[in-house]
């Protein structure tokens, strides 16, 4: 009877430091808060090809982006998960009170990060590839670039960008890709690439907060 007690004893004390590995994946980002901004909505169309619209691209590369993210443990907050802008009602102003109004929920929630989902456009076709643009985290601005789109160099935001530096919190600004390049274009309107893209970025940001 106390042999048996014994390997009992011994049984659960392995168990009890045995490391558990499903939770190591959830916990690298270990609850920081972050915002998404998909950029335009409504009326507000942003760039377009066709009836190829950014804004609807925004949107869905930014529900994926969010849900990889909360997996990895953030608290996820987004500036719009449907097919709006946040202007006020009749304003005449809409786009500046769309601004304001995203300026306002961002400030008053204090993320450490906020993650802005954009699409680019130029008017000759042979540019292509992710750009990403910060304020203030110039660290992990170079890491993700280096990491998603090494041809090109993370830069900071323009000052003349009237939204991102009126807001307290660290910026990415991520241009994912050239509607106006047609494989980008191609890729972008697709959802599985979309899917596959918000991953590799949550995979990205996540390694760079697991090795810091």
């Amino acid at each position: 009877m106390k042999k048996t007690i014994i390997l009992l004893l011994l049984i659960l004390n392995i168990i009890l430091f045995i490391p558990v590995k499903a939770n190591e994946k959830k916990l690298i980002l270990n609850d920081k808060v972050i915002i998404i901004d998909p950029g335009h909505g409504s009326k507000d169309i942003g760039t377009s090809y066709n009836d190829i619209k950014e804004k609807d691209i925004n949107l869905s590369i930014s529900m994926y982006l969010a849900n990889y993210l909360e997996k990895y443990g953030a608290i996820v907050y987004m500036t719009r998960t449907n097919d709006y802008d946040l202007s006020t009602p009749n304003t005449n102003t809409r786009k500046r009170s769309d601004f304001n109004n995203r300026i306002k929920y961002i400030n008053e929630i204090k993320p450490e990060l906020v993650i802005s989902i954009h699409q680019n456009y130029y008017k000759d076709s042979k540019y292509s590839g992710t750009q990403v643009f910060y304020k203030g985290n110039e660290e992990l601005a170079k890491y993700l670039q280096k990491n998603i789109n090494e041809s090109r160099l993370s830069k900071p935001i323009s000052n003349t960008l009237y939204m991102y530096n009126k807001l307290d919190s660290d910026v990415l600004l991520i241009e994912c890709g050239f509607l106006s390049n047609d494989m980008d274009r191609k890729n972008l309107s697709n959802i599985n690439y979309q899917k596959k893209y918000a991953k590799k970025l949550s995979t990205i940001i996540a390694n760079f907060y697991k090795n810091k």
